[in-house]
């Protein structure tokens, strides 16, 4: 199955690791990094209402140790 993925970086992380928003269809999950394998390219999309900049891509996920790996 494969999930469309977008990708940007958290302005809001304050003093946490987590810097990375990762959305899968459209539901966030915030990790350290990660590591992509397959095609990816820019995207826009609007986020209440403000344009926001992202990689995007399709497959699937696994989170290990904080690290998102879309394959």
């Amino acid at each position: 199955m494969n999930n469309t993925y977008h990708i940007r970086y958290n302005t809001d992380h304050r003093e946490s690791d987590l810097v990375w928003r990762v959305f899968e269809n459209g539901r966030e999950y915030l990790v350290k990094n990660f590591y992509v394998t397959v095609p990816v390219s820019g995207e826009s999309t609007l986020e209440n209402g403000i344009q926001k900049w992202n990689v995007v891509c399709k497959g699937t996920m696994r989170i290990e140790d904080d690290t998102a790996f879309i394959e």
